[in-house]
């Protein structure tokens, strides 16, 4: 106790003095630099050179590119990590990344540092940003209180291709092992993809298709992990052989865990097993490149609750996905380069487990096919009575086919979505220190699936009727950022937005049980689209010995989608609802107008030079309000939590310590319960260098160890649905090592 009381006390010191930490990834601390006589060259495994140049621009003003992160006054070596990248994503090259919305990014060395099974889980303590943490295989991101089809996840620009917005017992198929990069894209940027993406976009990227040509040769990693608190391992490697222009890149990942630990015990029927491979080619030419890849994954994970425990319920899901993505630059015309992605998908999962009569077995079957492909122009900069204007116009469409079976799988029959959009994304400088970034989206979307009509709540003796439906849709969105250069490296962004997205196929058309999230859900066939006003201030400075963001903002939802508990229980078929002891809770999918208001702030300080390093005083907050309107809470929206940090590291050595308090959530939605606060502490210690020896074929490496929940505090997510009965994992080490050659 002695020793829990001098943590929370060291943190709370730290909250005093200001600054940003986030328990689990926190933004990227900026390089430490040390100027050398005779520098040596850097590693293989980070040259990068273009075949051809890109032409030059007109001479003519220009937004500025996002500022880096400065290094200390005093520098004191070099380190391996990234600088912080709190700027703008989500934008094609042409549009400057700083004007078109904010961005919570997790870089390559933050991933390495402390792996995770799921992207949600990687975010899952940034201001802003939390996941669903319904299963160890299953943890979708949140997005300011938004979740499920109005959060896009992506990798290398096309989609999952998966059910994860289907369900919170569905897993993502994108392992952070295979990541280079994890970033939560909000703004302008995000109609360059999804009209859905009201929330915005959980995008991760690779390398396994390049934009630029590698350096000659063989190069890549390993990386390994294990913890305490699940007796978990994993490992990945990934390679790149290029030879001349073309690029062959190969990786192959796996994990394993067991039933984690909690405060007092064990949360049953949490193990997880996952692996994946990938295999792509690329060739470069004089005017661009064009590459093409084929990758794998299987999972089986298994879903946490008192009734799935009983029942050993858990889902084996496997997915194979080609991808293609390529680049053509453009001499002289209107246009200066030519991009395409595609993507195809083959998706199944069955979730299984023990039948009425305890036989064991696949209870429900989703099948997901999806295919997508998306082409944009880059124009030249063109130069206007204003300023000078660059930017893409663009075009996508995407297919897919759903459908559920089995004895509990009568969530939502065959389903077929198809839809297409035009899009265009344009920065205007009008001035030296204004600029101002706009997009537009026009999307039409055919939802077609069988429709269930409920003579009520509670099965009365009518049974539902069903016809075949099909519903369309033509969902269109604006967004702009008006961004204003201030002194001191201060930047000011002002964006306003309307978005609308069509419903989802679950939205429309479920009508039964889903076994691995207790659920019976009801679907409305008759839905309108979802529309949503939003104003957002925000201000950050990316460059200094004081780094930070801070964003405030507004948004008001008309006919907001959501599902509503309506404290019935059923059973697996219809004529059980209203049964006391039925197994499923009865949700159904309704619409009422939403306001959602909040704030977000982070902060680096460095503070002080210590035994040749730099110490930095971290901090965070964030905080959410969402309600219908008459007064009625939102449900399973994400507390207020207030963080903060130490750390302190040179030209080797990295040392962290970060606390977060996330506070009670007393405001929960109708038929929810309050959910208590909790105490989340981590310290992590890391070193990385060079290989100098030069018979080696390896060229650096990076080792340490991680501890987390050290307080081994009850972690209950108000975001999920099984968080009466669910905790997340108690206290627990990590060990990792990275090996690049």
């Amino acid at each position: 106790m002695k020793v829990q009381r001098l943590w929370l006390l060291g943190a709370a010191s730290v909250l005093v003095m200001g600054g940003e930490g986030v328990a689990q990834q926190p933004p990227e601390l900026p390089p430490v630099t040390v100027a050398q006589p005779k520098p040596k060259p850097k590693p293989a495994t980070t040259a990068r050179v273009r075949p051809r140049p890109r032409p030059a621009p007109a001479a003519t003003p220009t937004a500025a590119p996002p500022a880096a992160v400065a290094a200390p006054a005093t520098p004191v070596g070099p380190r391996w990590d990234e600088p912080v990248t709190t700027a703008l994503q989500g934008t094609p090259s042409g549009v400057q990344a700083t004007s078109t919305g904010p961005a919570t990014t997790a870089t390559e060395s933050q991933i390495i540092r402390d792996p995770a099974a799921q992207m949600g889980d990687v975010v899952f303590t940034r201001p802003g940003v939390t996941s669903t943490t319904f299963a160890p295989g299953a943890s979708r991101p949140v997005i300011r209180g938004l979740e499920s089809v109005r959060v896009r996840v992506q990798e290398n620009g096309i989609g999952s291709h998966d059910v994860s917005d289907l369900g919170e017992d569905h897993g993502v198929p994108i392992d952070p092992l295979a990541a280079k990069k994890i970033e939560i894209i909000r703004g302008p940027g995000t109609l360059r993809y999804s009209s859905q993406a009201i929330g915005g976009i959980a995008s991760a990227t690779n390398d396994r298709i390049p934009e630029v040509l590698p350096q000659q040769g063989i190069h890549g990693e390993i990386r390994a992990s294990g913890a305490t608190v699940d007796r978990g391992y994993d490992g990945a490697v990934l390679v790149d052989a290029v030879h001349d222009k073309t690029v062959l890149h190969v990786d192959a990942y796996g994990r394993h865990a067991d039933d984690y630990r909690i405060p007092g015990g064990v949360q049953p029927n949490t193990k997880i097993g996952a692996s994946g491979e990938s295999a792509a080619v690329t060739r470069f030419f004089d005017d661009g490149f064009a590459g093409l890849g084929i990758q794998h994954y299987q999972s089986v994970y298994h879903i946490p609750g008192t009734e799935s425990a009983i029942n050993n319920t858990r889902i084996a899901m496997e997915q194979t996905k080609v991808t293609g993505r390529g680049e053509w630059r453009l001499d002289g015309g209107a246009f200066e380069a030519f991009r395409w992605w595609v993507g195809a998908t083959n998706y199944k999962h069955h979730e299984m487990g023990l039948d009425e009569l305890g036989f064991d077995g696949t209870r429900a079957t989703f099948v997901n096919r999806q295919q997508e492909a998306r082409a944009e122009f880059a124009h030249v900069p063109v130069a206007t009575a204003f300023g000078e204007l660059t930017g893409v116009i663009g075009a996508d469409t995407g297919h897919r086919d759903l459908n559920s079976g089995g004895e509990a799988g009568g969530l939502i029959g065959p389903s077929t979505t198809n839809r297409a959009a035009v899009y265009t994304l344009e920065q205007l400088r009008f001035a030296p220190t204004w600029s101002l970034v706009a997009a537009g989206r026009v999307e039409y979307a055919k939802i077609s699936g069988i429709a269930f009509t409920f003579p009520s709540l509670v099965f009365t003796g009518d049974e539902p009727t069903s016809a075949a439906a099909s519903r369309s849709f033509v969902p269109m969105s604006v967004s702009a950022a008006l961004v204003k250069d201030l002194p001191w490296a201060v930047t000011a962004s002002l964006t306003v937005e309307h978005k609308e997205r069509a419903p989802g196929p679950l939205e429309l058309y479920a009508h039964g049980a889903h076994d691995a999230t207790g659920t019976f859900e009801i679907g409305d066939a008759n839905l309108q689209k979802e529309k949503m006003n939003a104003v957002e201030l925000g201000l950050k400075r990316q460059s200094g010995d004081w780094r930070f963001e801070a964003n405030a903002y507004y948004r008001k939802f008309n006919g907001f989608i959501f599902r509503q508990l309506t404290g019935n229980l059923c059973g697996e078929d219809y004529d059980t609802c209203g049964d006391p002891n039925g197994e499923f809770l009865q949700v159904t999918y309704t619409q009422l107008d939403a306001t959602f208001r909040g704030v977000e702030f982070y902060s680096q300080l460095d503070v002080a030079r210590l035994a040749g390093g730099i110490v930095t005083v971290e901090g965070q907050y964030d905080y959410l309000r969402a309600t219908f309107e008459g007064g009625a809470n939102v449900p399973r929206i994400p507390p207020m939590r207030l963080g903060g940090g130490l750390s302190w590291r040179d030209a080797n050595w990295l040392a962290r310590v970060n606390f977060i308090h996330a506070f009670a959530q007393d405001d929960p939605g109708a038929n929810e319960t309050a959910t208590p606060g909790y105490n989340l502490l981590k310290a992590e210690l890391s070193y990385t260098d060079k290989i100098r020896d030069a018979r080696s074929p390896f060229t650096s490496f990076t080792v340490g160890t991680v501890g987390d929940n050290l307080l081994n505090d009850d972690i209950r997510n108000s975001v999920s649905f099984r968080k009466d009965e669910v905790l997340l994992p108690g206290r627990t080490f990590r060990a990792f090592a990275t090996l690049r050659f």
